[in-house]
């Protein structure tokens, strides 16, 4: 019978060659006892901005020590301003080294056999935590800060959105190795057991009751929590929004004072209702992903939202479809005038779509920067999961093709986000991200998307004045009817004035705001951290495309004490040292909620017949075949992707007697024929 080669997704290698370039690999989670126990996430949420505390509860359940390694998600708009763990009843603060030194630091103290502990970024929304020395029968207990924005939602809320998983993403052939190594995620092939519990305490003066798309809450007070009392598994965003009184038009300022002398706030930017809405055309291309990993839920929640978009638009709009996975392919060879009929043919051709496929956004991307119709609004729309790891060259290809008068907005959908390449891409469109769950009502998901490609009211904002040292965004998004725009700045600590302006479709608009003195260690912490945050993204999109931004980013990361790319969190106990063997283990990641295994190529073992020794991986029958870019690593089974790899459970049609037999018969040919 002849070999069926495995999909791009599922790539089969020669298990004693270099490990291929992808993205996840499947581990067995039946039976074992995973070292993350539980977790926990509380804070507080108020005018924006959230400051949140994970804990996560490790257990050594062993009598060797034990060395966890826990690549995990963290809010890609997020600060991780704080870091610390206890164990043995004492407290372990951590503090924020360059990176190459954090790692230097912790090396030496698992050399030493202290209990230590580092967190490392990866990505935006991705960090690996390592947690070494752990005695036998311990519990250890990590405590990450992070600050956080809130998105602000057209219906006039508030949202937090947390994540709990990684996704497998996908590494295409331009992707470097660093983007394959940054990205690997471990995908258990069952339920994990760990679950999460929340507690945050709102600070808003609330119009409505919290809801949530994703989870049943329980509301006591001002304190949200989830109603079940066990906790919530580690597949999904925490997504929680409450309702709050209209903003008042004009700026709003919120400041802090550091303990260093310098000085931040938060402004709040709320635009005038527009007198009249001036309706110009609008030129609306819509890049569809429909890789494998949408397969199912996603890509039916991406096709409704898409029907709906394509709805919105009225007469003198043009309409452009792009549905891009291994490549990009078009609806029609240009932009189509919208009618009636024209639309209904569209989405159509929009429910016809099946997935399948890498994805290759990049390509995408370039497809969609043509020129712009003069006069025209050109809003790009990218309907996708995220979930592939070379953003830079997809943010440097938008920064560098994106026309002035055009916009990009990102709407992401699924349980798990990729959050780090959503957000940058709408950073650097000067647009907006919306996510969509998937247990969301489309419509609400849809109207948000609707009501950002519209006409703004405010475009071309600048801020100035006394008071101003930075701000960030630098580029600061236009601002529509009704939704506030958030902006970090740093400041003069001795106050003075600022000056917002923009233009308006009836002229100029203007605001004045005065900034008080500022006293040191006055007002909320957070508002530093995330003028870092912001600051470092700015930076990031400037350091894809070609700028020399490492030495500024890794100075605001050790000055602010922020996590960064190039900046990381070690934390080391030196009361005590550790003896004996070590044990490593792995923290998996659950498979996303309203996904597959298939739908990621994390398939079960593919096996081929061997004469001699029966069943054997069927990498090792090819040999070492070229890898295709895709999502799995190698294609084992379950069992055989833990630490230590055991040998495949088969039993051989051909008896072990007889195998022996044959050995012996070749070899003294063999030794016949050389003496001979």
């Amino acid at each position: 019978m002849p070999m069926q080669l495995p999909s791009p997704y599922a790539v089969t290698v020669n298990p004693k060659a270099p490990a291929p370039r992808q993205g996840a690999e499947l581990v067995t989670a039946d039976g074992r006892s995973l070292p993350l126990v539980g977790a926990s996430l509380s804070g507080e949420a108020r005018g924006g901005i959230a400051r949140l505390v994970l804990e996560q509860r490790f257990v050594n359940r062993y009598r060797e020590t034990l060395h966890v390694t826990y690549r995990m998600p963290l809010p890609a708009e997020g600060a991780v301003s704080g870091y610390a763990f206890e164990i043995a009843g004492a407290t372990i603060a951590g503090r924020v080294e360059k990176k190459a030194d954090a790692r230097e630091q912790f090396e030496r103290a698992i050399a030493n056999g202290q209990t230590a502990a580092l967190l490392e970024q990866e990505r935006a929304d991705i960090f690996t935590q390592d947690i070494g020395n752990v005695p036998g029968g311990e519990t250890l207990t990590a405590r990450i800060t992070i600050d956080t924005r809130l998105a602000w939602l057209v219906e006039g809320a508030w949202e937090l959105r947390f994540p709990t998983v990684i996704g497998p993403r996908y590494v295409g052939a331009g992707d470097s190795a660093a983007d394959v190594a940054a990205t690997h995620v471990d995908v258990a092939d069952g339920d994990t057991g760990t679950r999460i519990a929340i507690a945050i305490r709102i600070g808003d003066t609330l119009a409505g009751k919290p809801a949530s798309p994703t989870h049943a809450l329980a509301v006591q007070d001002d304190v949200v929590e989830l109603r079940a009392e066990s906790g919530a598994r580690l597949d999904r965003d925490i997504v929680v929004r409450w309702p709050v009184a209209a903003a008042e038009v004009g700026l709003g300022l919120a400041t802090a004072g550091g303990k260093n002398g310098d000085a931040h706030g938060l402004l709040t930017i709320v635009p005038p209702q527009p007198a009249t809405q001036r309706k110009l055309p609008r030129d609306l291309i819509v890049l569809l992903d429909t890789s494998g990993s949408m397969g199912g839920q996603p890509l039916d929640k991406a096709k409704q939202v898409v029907g709906m978009v394509i709805e919105s638009l009225g007469e003198g709009d043009r309409l452009e479809l792009i549905e891009f996975s291994s490549r990009p392919n078009r609806y029609t060879r240009g932009a189509v005038e919208v009618t009636p009929a024209a639309k209904q043919k569209a989405i159509a051709w929009v429910f016809a779509r099946e997935a399948g496929g890498g994805t290759e956004m990049h390509t995408g991307v370039v497809e969609a920067l043509a020129g712009v119709r003069a006069g025209a609004q050109r809003q790009v729309i990218v309907v996708t999961d995220g979930l592939v790891g070379g953003e830079d060259r997809i943010i440097a290809a938008l920064r560098d093709k994106l026309p002035a008068s055009c916009r990009l907005h990102v709407i992401g959908v699924g349980s798990c986000v990729n959050r780090s390449l959503a957000t940058a891409l709408a950073r650097a469109g000067r647009g907006t991200e919306v996510v969509a769950d998937l247990d969301e009502d489309v419509e609400r998901a849809a109207e948000r998307l609707i009501a950002k490609t519209r006409a703004p009211v405010v475009t071309d904002l600048s801020i100035t004045g006394s008071a101003l040292v930075g701000h960030a965004p630098e580029r600061i998004p236009d601002v529509y009817a009704g939704s506030p725009v958030l902006a970090a700045l740093a400041l003069r600590p001795a106050g003075g004035d600022l000056m917002v302006r923009g233009t308006l479709a009836t002229g100029s608009w203007q605001q004045l705001v005065h900034v008080p003195a500022m006293e040191p260690g006055r007002g909320n912490a957070a508002l530093a951290a995330l003028y870092a945050r912001e600051r470092v993204a700015d930076l990031e999109i400037r350091a894809v495309c070609g700028e020399s931004c490492d030495r500024e980013i890794e100075a605001l990361g050790v000055g602010y004490q922020i996590a960064t790319r190039l900046t990381s969190w070690v934390a080391v106990d030196e009361r005590r040292r550790a003896t004996g063997p070590a044990r490593h283990e792995a923290m998996p990641q659950e498979l996303p909620y309203g996904t597959t295994a298939a739908a990621f190529g994390l398939r079960g073992g593919m096996v081929a017949f061997d004469a001699l020794s029966g069943m054997v991986p069927l990498g090792a029958a090819m040999g070492a075949m070229p890898v295709t870019p895709g999502y799995a690593r190698a294609s084992m089974p379950a069992q055989m992707s833990t630490h230590a790899a055991q040998p495949l459970a088969k039993s051989s049609p051909v008896p072990s007697w007889l195998v022996v037999l044959l050995l012996a018969l070749v070899l003294a040919a063999l030794v016949w024929w050389w003496f001979a």
